[in-house]
This record gives structure tokens, sequence and C-alpha cells, in this order.
């Protein structure tokens, strides 16, 4: 694991903030477990612009204040959107242009009122655009101090590698949890030669390490759960059935589920840190509490955790 002063181990993942995709939120709630994971030590805010279409970075600007030259707030673009009157999602379209991407951290910057960006990925590469086209603008926004380190979200190891080339990339974003396996050494390989650190996405499988669902359980139309076919038929079934082994494992190590699928992404190689879409202060104190005996196990090895 690569401990870092800049981030926290666990980063409070803004998405639910945008409200769309997650089922009905409380913006006063979310705003509250904010303000407690500030209390608890956390550091790291990761927010993209999509979610919600700009209104995730606007209201966690507004959430954090002045604390938001205190913490380490990353935000992704590189998508385009356009809204739709015959539907209530909006069109969605990769475009890493220099032009787009330039626009984009403009726009960000402004919704989150910074002067500049501590961390900007690349939302998803465009297969339309030359990944030295995209990094090459992205390197200019460095010199112009628009932004202060460059991050790729959704790369393969192959692009991680062509975008290591051209740029200085700090972080890399991917999706890790203990149901669909750890980092392979193909990757881990390229972020350790390239000194690149790993932020991991979806630790909990939309929700489902969190063991809070079942076969009655069902999601509103307004939640991407009720579209995912991981949710539905036998591959729902046989999901819920490796859960609940894992929740024996999890209490053999006294840790809810949650914790220990936390714990477990945590200790994979070159990871920095894990986002948890948050959206009360019970969630978040929960998963802070996942640290504990990663710490212990840490500090027996002479090895200091982010505090």
């Amino acid at each position: 694991m690569i401990l870092s002063d800049k981030v926290s181990p666990i980063c409070f993942g803004c998405e639910p903030l945008g409200g769309n995709d997650w089922g009905d939120i409380d913006v006063s709630t979310i705003e509250s477990a904010v303000h407690r994971a500030l209390e608890l030590g956390v550091t790291f805010f990761d927010t993209a612009a999509v979610y919600g279409l700009g209104l995730s970075e606007k209201r966690l600007s507004h959430i954090l204040g002045k604390r938001r030259f205190d913490v380490t707030i990353s935000t992704k673009g590189g998508l385009s959107w356009q809204q739709s009157k015959c539907s209530k999602r909006a069109q969605v379209a990769v475009n890493c242009s220099p032009q787009a991407i330039q626009r984009n951290i403009e726009d960000s910057l402004r919704r989150l009122r910074l002067d500049c960006l501590p961390v900007f990925f690349v939302h998803w590469p465009d297969a339309n655009v030359p990944i030295e086209m995209t990094f090459e603008r992205l390197n200019k926004m460095c010199d112009d101090k628009k932004i202060a380190s460059i991050g790729c979200s959704n790369f393969t190891a192959k692009q991680l590698e062509a975008a290591c080339v051209v740029s200085n990339v700090e972080y890399v974003q991917i999706p890790v949890n203990i149901l669909t396996g750890g980092i392979s050494e193909t990757f881990a390989e390229i972020t350790s030669r390239h000194s690149v650190n790993i932020v991991a996405y979806n630790i909990l499988a939309y929700g489902l390490l969190t063991g809070k669902y079942d076969l009655k359980s069902k999601f509103k139309e307004n939640d991407r759960r009720s579209r995912l076919p991981l949710f539905k038929g036998s591959q729902y079934i046989d999901t819920l059935k490796r859960i609940e082994k894992l929740r024996v494992e999890a209490q053999n190590c006294n840790q809810s589920l949650a914790q220990y699928a936390i714990h477990w992404v945590l200790q994979q190689p070159n990871m920095l840190s894990v986002v948890l879409g948050i959206k009360n202060s019970k969630q978040i104190e929960e998963n802070w509490q996942a640290l504990t005996s990663l710490e212990t196990q840490c500090k027996s090895d002479g090895v200091r955790i982010n505090e």
C-alpha cells in the first residue's frame, strides 16, 4: 500500500451529491456526512463533472466552504452531455479532444470555486482522440497551474502506459472489489514503474458488499441498480451466495462485511485510497472503522497510515 500525506485512505465519493442514479437522496444528510468525514480525518473527496451534470461539484464546493482549500478534491472530465426532452436521462458521450478537456477543466474550476484542481482525471479514454493529444493539453494545463495532478480513470494497462509516456500521471482510478478480483500483475507493474497511485472505486459492488440486499430487494427507476444485470436472475442469486460466505469470513475477523471488503481492497498492490459513495454519517463512520485493523497491521510492520 502506497502512503501519501496528500490524501486519506478512505475517499468520500460524491456521486450521490449529483442526485442521479442512486435512488432518493437528502442533500442535508450528505452535508452532515461531509462534516463528519472531516472530523474523522477524511482529506480526499472525489467527484466528476458528469455527476448531476455539474451539480455534485457545485454542492461539494458549497458544503466544504473554505475547507475546500484544505482537502484534496479530485474531479473528472472528458464527457459531454445533452439533455433529452424524451428521456429523464441525459445523453452522455466521451469527448477528450484538447479543446473539450480544457473547457471541462475551466468549467470544473468555476463550479468548485477553485483556482487549481488538485487532481483531474480523464473520466474515460476516447477511442476517437489519440491519447497523446489529450495528455499534451493536460500538460499545458499543469504548466498554466489550472491542475496540480493528472489522473486516468477507467484506462486499460496499455492505455495507462501510453498516457505515462506523454505525462506525469500520478493517479489512476479503476473499479476493484473482492467479488471481481484484485489488481492484475500487468497493471501493478505499470503503476509501480511509473509511480502511479491507484484509487479504487466500486469497492462495495454497487452496495452488494454492505450485505443489506437480498432477493426481496427492489430498486426505484432513479436507481441504476434497477437496470444492472448484476442485480437480476441467476447472476444475482449466485452473487448473494458468495456474499454470505464472505459475511462469515468478515465475522471471523470481527468486521462488518463492508469493512472486510474495504480492508481487502486497501491491501492490494500500489493502492492509495478507496472511493466510497456516501449518503449519510453512519456510512462514513462504519467505512472509516475499516482502517482500524489495517492500521494495527501496518503499525506492527513499522508503516504509518495517514491520519
